[in-house]
């Protein structure tokens, strides 16, 4: 029991603990092997100039360490899934017609449109290109190495097929049903659950193991995008304004509030969407209290996350795995309308 005391003090702070990663080991082996130029420079405009959370680059490597393995060897992982990640950032903020991400100008505003997305498709067959070397020089066996290729692969299909899937819905929102929602969930946050799944492929050979990660990871990444949903409302609000919203998307609060409306409400709702009375809109959230009802789902799927590798895992990575779990429930301020 003090062990477990000991471990939780030692990863209570992860956050900390993945920018150091990300500065010290990820982010220099990024630069060493991708160049910044002007094939690059809409990628490090983001890559450099955002503060966030670098869990999806720094995690695999914590993993890495708590089972005994070179990190080295994750190290392409770790630069796939943050630069897979930031050009998808750069593409979404196309696509939505976003001009600022968290008081950053956005990428295809800063640089030209066809230079911002070309270069995006530049870095993430480049970077994809260096993990699949990495697997060959340490002479991963064929079968896994073209495993974990095959995942990142269908990994960066289900991320475009997700923003395919967005655009769809706008033609009717009142149609969408919750299995077509959750593929747009599942797909829109790829670039967390292929780094879990490929990195315990990397760093064990438990198949028992490697489906169990899968499922813990589809479970965050709902998760993980439902608390990204409510920040639009509170505090991404000040950069993008709403911007799922602004752009008709369906989300998992639309459609809880959507299911929540007879016919008259469902008529204003849609005129006031076209007439862009966000305010209405607003307050038609609040009073359906969408907010607490989205916080019931982020606490469902964290607790179905923690209840699967409990006692499954060396207890290290269980208490790292839990710990991240419970940063997918855990906010800056109240969340609130």
């Amino acid at each position: 029991m003090a062990y477990i005391i000991i471990l939780k003090m030692q990863y209570e702070n992860l956050e900390a603990e993945y920018s150091k990663i990300f500065s010290e080991k990820v982010q220099p082996f990024i630069k060493e092997n991708i160049k910044k130029d002007f094939f690059s420079n809409p990628v490090y405009h983001l890559l450099e100039g955002l503060k966030i959370n670098r869990f999806r680059s720094s995690l695999p490597i914590i993993i890495a360490r708590e089972y005994g393995k070179n990190e080295d060897i994750i190290l392409p992982l770790s630069a796939l899934c943050e630069l897979t990640f930031t050009t998808a950032m750069a593409q979404d903020d196309y696509y939505d017609g976003d001009d600022v991400r968290e008081g950053l100008g956005a990428a295809h505003k800063v640089f030209n449109e066809k230079e911002t997305l070309l270069a995006c498709d530049y870095v993430n067959h480049k970077v994809i290109g260096l993990l699949n070397d990495s697997l060959v020089k340490n002479k991963f066996p064929d079968s896994k190495r073209n495993r974990i290729m095959g995942i990142i692969n269908k990994g960066m299909e289900d991320w475009y097929l997700s923003v395919l899937m967005e655009l769809n819905s706008k033609q009717d929102l009142c149609s969408i049903d919750e299995s077509y929602l959750r593929n747009i969930y599942l797909n829109k946050t790829i670039h967390g659950r292929m780094l879990l799944e490929c990195t315990f492929l990397i760093v064990q050979d438990n198949e028992s193991i490697v489906k169990l990660i899968k499922e813990y990871g589809e479970h965050l990444a709902i998760a993980g995008q439902l608390k990204n949903d409510i920040y639009d409302f509170i505090k991404h609000r000040q950069f993008r304004g709403l911007s799922d919203l602004r752009q008709g998307h369906i989300t998992w609060p639309l459609y809880l509030l959507i299911k929540s409306l007879n016919e008259q409400e469902k008529i204003n709702f849609l005129r006031d969407l076209q007439d862009k009375n966000y305010d209405n809109l607003i307050s038609l959230f609040k009073n359906k209290k969408i907010i607490e009802k989205t916080l019931e789902l982020i606490n469902f799927h964290v607790v179905n996350a923690k209840e699967l590798i409990k006692n499954k895992l060396p207890t290290s990575v269980e208490v790292i795995l839990e710990t991240w779990a419970e940063g997918n429930r855990t906010f800056s301020r109240e969340p609130k309308l």
